[in-house]
């Protein structure tokens, strides 16, 4: 059986850190397991506890200079955190700012877990008392773990329950530099803990200096979250405005139009019933088909939200050229709100206009929706035919020709939604088709 000094020194102490940030890594991750995720969960622990082993090692038993041992602890909490950024890609499909905003919270989380496990410690110390879970001892470390690990999913709750959502839509460089802020000043204090806390009221003050800085590091992090969270509904509710506001432009012109088409109209059959009309009664009747072809792309389909999106779409297909079919009840989609409905509904088929209108000929440009329920679940397919070639990303999204901010926004939203009510978006290409499909469950299944 081991020893308990074998256990503290050679195990514990070196790889503690590394299972705290891995634990917090799966809780933390809210993004789609990738395939084979266990395997991939236990190389990743793996791999976070041999490199924290291997740099402790280094530290504990090779170097004998304090400084340069101060120096090489703080490495490992470098060290650490890129790991956990690196192993939330290799186990999540998490896009760069959630994995890196995740790496920040774990370490920051681990921090402050560790400064309370050494505040109450040191504490205790200056009374004169032993902490039970400070003792060199197998007992007394996996008591230690059962603070490490309290604290943290204490705090990981709390984060769950204060925070919407994760920043996903945050700039992957607002990340980089809050990381090349927070990294380096925590690597700082590591530093200075294991240099200048020989004393026992210095330990303790330090160390509780330490807490402070880390909960208003969390804080920070919180409220970095909010602001995106906020920034991200701000942009949705623009766009919410806008679509109505281009609707009832629609509807006004539309108006008007069939105002002037109804006067154009008493004048074609003053001129069909004309001698000089019945020689062109052909054309007048396909002036006529015309005028009603156009008239024919309003859609109702039992929401009217969802009427108001795909008759604004079946209008620019009809335009385009593109050959536009449907078979949807809308009432399905009653669980949504009317953002997430112009966002999924909008965003799907801006995406299949915008390949279908790069195919030269006309003939070739079609789009499909289709909606239905199975198993308590409903279904929302959108097929478009598409020119070239079609790559995907590791996030498993198509490279988007656009530029700009919104770059890679439409389908990243429509995930996000099909997420927030239980189901997934999947994407296949085959034989020059693309298709989305979208899962969702209603709430009140």
């Amino acid at each position: 059986m081991i020893s308990n000094q074998l256990w503290v020194w050679a195990v514990d102490h070196r790889i503690s850190a590394a299972i705290v940030l891995f634990v917090l890594m799966l809780v933390l991750n809210t993004g789609k397991r990738r395939s084979r995720f266990f395997l991939r969960a236990g190389v990743s622990m793996v791999v976070m506890c041999l490199c924290s082993w291997l740099l402790r090692t280094l530290s504990d038993e090779w170097i004998r200079n304090v400084y340069l041992q101060a120096m090489c602890y703080s490495v490992q909490i470098m060290v650490l955190h890129l790991l956990f950024v690196g192993c939330s890609f290799f186990c999540y499909r998490a896009n760069q700012a959630e994995a890196w905003y995740n790496g920040l919270l774990g370490l920051t989380i681990l921090k402050i877990v560790w400064n309370v496990f050494k505040t109450g410690s040191s504490l205790m110390m200056i009374n004169g008392l032993d902490a039970p879970w400070g003792q060199y001892s197998v007992a007394g470390s996996l008591m230690s773990y059962v603070v490490y690990l309290s604290v943290g999913l204490v705090l990981s709750f709390l984060y769950k329950k204060m925070v919407r959502e994760p920043p996903y839509h945050a700039p992957v460089r607002l990340m980089i530099v809050l990381t090349a802020v927070f990294v380096p000043l925590q690597m700082v204090l590591e530093f200075c803990g294991h240099v200048f806390t020989a004393d026992k009221n210095a330990l303790f003050l330090y160390y509780l200096c330490a807490f402070l800085y880390t909960v208003l590091n969390y804080a920070a992090l919180l409220m970095i979250s909010e602001l995106d969270s906020f920034r991200h509904e701000n942009r949705t509710m623009h766009d919410f405005i806008s679509n109505k506001m281009r609707y009832y432009e629609m509807s006004h012109e539309g108006i008007v139009s069939l105002q002037t088409k109804c006067h154009d109209l008493k004048h074609q059959i003053r001129a069909i019933r004309s001698e000089a009309g019945k020689a062109r009664f052909d054309e007048y009747l396909n002036e006529l088909e015309d005028s009603i072809n156009e008239y024919s792309t309003v859609i109702e389909c039992g929401n009217q939200t969802v009427d108001i999106v795909l008759t604004e779409k079946n209008i620019l297909c009809y335009s385009n050229h593109v050959k536009f079919s449907y078979m949807i009840d809308g009432s399905l989609f009653n669980f949504l709100t009317e953002r997430e409905i112009y966002s999924l509904f909008g965003n799907a088929l801006d995406n299949a206009l915008e390949a279908v209108t790069k195919i030269e000929n006309p003939e070739g440009r079609m789009i499909s929706l289709r909606s239905n329920s199975r198993g308590g679940m409903i279904v929302l397919q959108v097929e478009n035919t598409f020119a070239g070639d079609v790559s995907l990303t590791d996030d498993a999204l198509p490279h988007t020709t656009k530029t700009g901010s919104g770059h890679g926004f439409g389908l990243r939203s429509i995930q996000r939604i099909a997420e927030k009510h239980g189901g997934t978006m999947t994407l296949r290409t085959e034989e020059g088709v693309f298709r989305l499909t979208v899962v969702m469950q209603p709430q009140d299944a």
